[in-house]
């Protein structure tokens, strides 16, 4: 499950880093990958509240509270599910774990003639039971999940010695099954190869989710495919850098971007540090500005006209980076 923490607290997204890292939770750089929201009330306001109603139909949002006034405002716009702010490390992961528990389900069909319960302890293939060890049925289980499961996290829940030892396992239930239930992934693990079935109901419902997962997922891939230097924030958090500026960057400063300052791309851009916050607003701010940006790669600074584009329903900056 990919988490995605929306807070200027540091003690406390290091606090909740800490739990999804312990749960094996991965943050998500880009929003269309988010599973799981983890967002501090505090910095809610009229155009957050309103993107988070649009997300609150088909992903997991839980709200950090601080005060009566924002337990009201989440109750009143359906947000069920929050923690005050001197939540605990135990309470944290029992809501992580109960929003990864509604991933699962049951009874899941994996080809037109073959179903995995995992509550019957069942795997049935042309209305036949197939003959499962213990260990191959709890294998069967842990992968019963949407995220792919390392190998090394098998050997874990299965308490294994060696990776080999889940592979040995994997390869004799494929034996006994005739059929490629199991996916792997390099690097990634192994999952269900579920047969995604829906009814004509569900598939009303889920239209409009799945129209907007399928546009969200040919846009990134237009705009990382484009030579134009693309940067999105949203709720002015940094969200995505595309492709060509991420070369232009080079890797490691894309690392110090994402993982040590926490989004703070305005580091790049030459200024007086007394006038970084003048900076934010005036780029925050649509219309066309003048920057000179710092290429650590080459010690080098390169002038850019900034396109500020603002889309107010899902409070989310676009800006395009023009070289003079």
């Amino acid at each position: 499950m990919n988490y995605k923490i929306v807070s200027d607290d540091s003690e406390l997204i290091s606090k909740a880093s800490n739990i999804f890292t312990s749960l094996n939770m991965k943050e998500s750089i880009h929003i269309q990958e988010v599973d799981f929201w983890l967002i501090d009330a505090n910095n809610l306001n009229k155009n957050s509240i309103l993107s988070y109603k649009n997300k609150n139909e088909y992903s997991k949002l839980l709200f950090i509270v601080h005060s009566d006034e924002q337990i009201k405002t989440c109750l009143e716009n359906n947000f069920l599910f929050y923690v005050t702010s001197s939540f605990t490390n135990l309470e944290l992961s029992y809501w992580c774990k109960y929003f990864q528990s509604l991933e699962k389900t049951y009874s899941v069909k994996l080809e037109d003639n073959i179903v995995f319960n995992s509550n019957k302890k069942q795997l049935i293939k042309d209305d036949i039971d197939i003959d499962l060890t213990l260990q191959e049925f709890a294998l069967l289980n842990a992968i019963n999940n949407d995220d792919f499961i390392k190998t090394e996290n098998l050997m874990t829940i299965l308490e294994l010695s060696t990776t080999s030892s889940v592979r040995t396992i994997i390869n004799r239930i494929r034996k006994k099954v005739s059929n490629d239930i199991i996916v792997h992934k390099r690097h990634y693990g192994y999952k269900l190869n579920k047969l995604e079935i829906q009814n004509k109901n569900d598939e009303q419902n889920n239209s409009h989710i799945k129209e907007l997962e399928e546009q969200n997922s040919l846009m990134q891939e237009i705009v990382d495919s484009s030579p134009i230097f693309i940067v999105t924030f949203v709720h002015k958090k940094l969200y995505c850098i595309n492709k060509s500026f991420r070369e232009f960057l080079g890797v490691e400063i894309i690392k110090e971007l994402w993982d040590e300052t926490k989004g703070d791309f305005f580091q790049l851009i030459k200024h007086n540090i007394n006038e970084k916050e003048l900076l934010k607003k005036e780029l925050f701010s649509t219309g066309v500005h003048k920057v000179e940006l710092l290429n650590f790669k080459s010690d080098e600074t390169t002038i850019f006209n900034i396109k500020t584009y603002y889309f107010e329903n899902l409070d989310k900056h676009l800006l395009i980076f023009e070289k003079i």
